[in-house]
């Protein structure tokens, strides 16, 4: 139970946060709610409509609420939290199949709820913790004529048959505002709150509080609680929305008693497990609030880390650049954008974001240190009804910023797939290109092994995968690795922009599993003290690329002419069959070389390919196939031309021997 004993310990030192509505961040664009730190016995609801009462019960008016006031905290029960297709009425603010008493005479279908919830009001309201304000509801709603006060207030419409409208026709105009909160435009399913004086019950702690003192006064169960260790009221249903005002999927049920449940083990349920009714709220409650804050949604899939104290956690799903911008007290020093033109402004660039990540490191070492209790889990459901926890791990607060730092330390390559949004004065933001050094993101990572396409189940079992490397420093899997080297070396094959994205993305998941598992490190740079076969072989795959450029831009050929080089379209067969496809290669740069010497420019580059397939000698020149260093060889190699004007990499250096 140690997920369960962790996000009670987070309720608990989070308690000031407890019934708070926090407004969504304006870059969330997202259709989740607003998370809230729910009080035990509470849930939240989208309300529609608002009624204020006066203290004595009469109506006094009726409005119909904004999107962005809709989320409503509201007393509820066991039963009425978890209720599907059953009919059990929330004790205060519900649906009006529950509190309207003329429900059935404005048309209503289903079975009425409002002896059910009068009845449950009742009891509350004459308890020892009734409130004025809530009696002052069961008074109004005691008449049956909330439809009917809704009707004349035109919040709600009626068709000719006097009966509410279940979608409004566009014939008749613009439609009202409450049939553009309503889901499907249906009015029986308009959800109502209330407000006494002005003063919303839905926000009283006073009105929180005597309902959380009166329901557990009516739990009359109890047994011990195997998290707290002591005896207490007992839990009989497991709450739902956990991940999603609309998730209907439990982490802990029993309901089904005829299958695999028990399998013979416990006679019943309480047997296997027996959790108090405040630690599964407080510990629920929590969690669901923890997941529609930070948790990170990938389909079904939500992947949390957090501290029990609140503390900043690492984005462990980001890339580097996500990491470094969301670390606390790094504000002040802006992302700079790539101006890809010179070898100096990518420099700036590139030792601004290196600063950048450093601080981000400090930032999260001094909120996190040894004695920091964060908690890494994956919820993930195989039916709609059952959620698991396919990932769980405790770590402290030290030893994760150790292992993410780690992770974008070794898996780091320079990527330049990634924009940002630059403010312009006056104007909207624009989009432009960052080149930053660091580590690309685990959904990025999928898409390079198996396609931008890539199937939502693989892409969850992937990051699956990948969490346990990020978050504890365990060994990269070969295979991932392998599928991205593949997809890069079938670049022709892919667009422009995704065969760039794709190998890079490849070439840091290399160099980072060299460094994790094989102890061997490589630098983005050309290593020219390396005799690495595969990574010399690279080096003259982009040597032979170079050349075919470097003709065409003699020939002043503009680069929407330009077919793909000899090189990338024999790449595939180039990993496979090195030797021959390397004399394939040499073939045909003859008319290449040709030309270059036409225009007056030197073979420089030529010779530099010759003299690297002299190092290989005999034994080296094979047609063994290459392992996945020539992407490294052939990406640094590429990288260097990248760094100088063409003038320079496609003439022969001048001697710097003193006369």
């Amino acid at each position: 139970m140690g997920w369960m004993e962790r996000c009670f310990e987070t309720y608990e030192h989070n308690v000031a946060e407890v019934g708070i509505v926090h407004a969504k961040a304006e870059n969330d664009k997202s259709n989740r709610e607003s998370p809230v730190l729910l009080p035990i016995a509470h849930t939240t609801q989208k309300a529609h409509v608002e009624v204020n009462l006066s203290d004595d019960g009469a109506f006094r008016s009726a409005r119909v609420l904004r999107p962005d006031e809709m989320t409503t905290v509201i007393p509820c029960t066991e039963e009425s939290g978890t209720r599907a297709n059953v009919l059990a009425p929330h004790p205060l603010a519900d649906k009006l199949q529950y509190i309207a008493g003329d429900y059935k005479a404005f048309g209503g279908s289903k079975k009425s709820g409002w002896e059910a919830y009068l009845s449950q009001l009742r009891a509350w309201c004459t308890s020892p913790y009734s409130h004025p304000k809530v009696c002052a509801v069961l008074t109004y709603l005691e008449k049956g004529c909330l439809i009917a006060d809704l009707v004349r207030e035109r919040v709600l419409y009626t068709d000719e048959a006097g009966h509410l409208l279940q979608k409004w026709d566009s014939q008749k105009g613009e439609a009202p505002a409450v049939f553009g909160i309503l889901t499907g435009g249906d009015e029986f399913e308009t959800f109502v709150r209330f407000c006494v004086d002005g003063i919303a019950l839905a926000g009283d702690k006073t009105v929180q509080e005597n309902y959380i003192r009166y329901y557990l006064s009516t739990m009359q169960q109890t047994d011990f609680c195997y998290v707290q260790g002591k005896k207490m009221p007992v839990s009989r249903l497991s709450p739902a929305k956990i991940r999603n005002a609309g998730d209907k999927a439990k982490l802990i049920s029993s309901n089904d008693k005829v299958n695999f449940t028990f399998r013979g083990r416990f006679e019943d349920a309480k047997q296997a497990l027996s959790v108090g009714y405040e630690t599964t709220q407080k510990a629920h409650n929590a969690l669901r609030w923890l997941c529609g804050r930070q948790g990170v949604q990938n389909g079904d899939q939500t992947i949390l880390v957090w501290g029990t104290e609140n503390e900043p956690i690492p984005a462990v799903m980001a890339d580097t650049l996500d990491f470094a911008e969301s670390a606390p007290e790094v504000s002040d020093l802006p992302m700079l954008p790539n101006d890809f033109e010179g070898e100096e402004a990518q420099a700036t660039t590139r030792e601004a974001f290196a600063l950048q990540f450093r601080k981000a490191v400090q930032g999260y070492r001094a909120k996190l240190d040894a004695h920091s209790k964060i908690t890494v889990m994956v919820l993930d459901s195989a039916t709609p009804g059952r959620l698991s926890v396919r990932y769980y791990r405790e770590l402290s607060g030290s030893r994760l910023i150790d292992c993410v730092e780690d992770w974008h330390q070794s898996f780091a390559w320079e990527l330049r797939y990634r924009k940002v949004e630059v403010p312009q004065p006056g104007g909207k933001p624009t989009l432009q290109s960052v080149i930053f050094v660091g580590a690309p993101a685990p959904a990025d990572i999928a898409k390079a092994a198996y396609g931008e396409r890539v199937d939502q189940k693989l892409k969850q079992q992937t990051i699956e995968r990948l969490l346990p490397c990020i978050t504890e420093g365990r060994r990269f899997p070969r295979d991932l690795m392998l599928s991205a080297v593949h997809r890069a070396s079938n670049g022709v094959a892919l667009d422009p922009w995704e065969a760039n994205k794709t190998r890079s993305i490849a070439c840091a998941l290399v160099r980072g599993y060299y460094h994790r598992n094989l102890k061997e490190d490589f630098s983005m740079a050309v290593q020219n003290d390396c005799n690495d076969r595969s990574y010399l072989f690279g080096r003259i795959l982009a040597y032979a690329e170079r050349i075919e450029y470097a003709a065409s831009r003699a020939q002043n050929i503009a680069p929407a002419d330009r077919r793909p080089s000899n090189a990338m379209r024999y790449e595939v067969a180039f990993t496979i069959h090195p030797a021959k496809t390397t004399m394939l290669l040499e073939k045909q740069l003859q008319p290449y070389l040709a030309r270059l010497a036409k225009a007056g420019n030197s073979s420089y580059l030529h010779d530099r390919m010759l003299e690297l397939i002299d190092r290989l000698k005999l034994n080296g020149f094979t047609n063994q196939p290459l392992s996945e260093l020539y992407l490294l060889g052939y990406a640094a190699q590429r990288m260097e031309f990248f760094k100088k004007p063409d003038a320079e990499n496609d003439a022969e250096p001048k001697s710097t021997v003193s006369e």
